[in-house]
């Protein structure tokens, strides 16, 4: 291709990388919340304190690989109740 092409293939490609760069977030969005609404029930479920605590442990260990969470299970739970008093 010519030098004269440069701009208009340029632009096609980024274009396009745009388009699928935006598809993904669609459907990491649309993964986060469904894993956000699985906890949602998970933990509506729960009766009591012990209780929310092993459901939000089952649900990080079904799904924390597909997430590729960069924290780890009580780092969630610990950082979740760093502003909540609970006295």
């Amino acid at each position: 291709m010519s030098e004269e092409h440069y701009d208009i293939v340029k632009e096609a490609v980024l274009n396009h990388l745009r388009e699928v760069f935006e598809e993904i977030e669609v459907d990491i969005a649309r993964t986060h919340e469904e894993k956000y609404a699985m906890l949602e029930d998970v933990l509506e479920n729960a009766g009591d304190v012990d209780e929310l605590k092993v459901a939000f442990t089952q649900w990080y260990n079904d799904q924390a690989d597909d997430l590729e969470l960069e924290y780890e299970l009580e780092e969630l739970w610990q950082n979740s109740l760093g502003d909540v008093d609970l006295s």
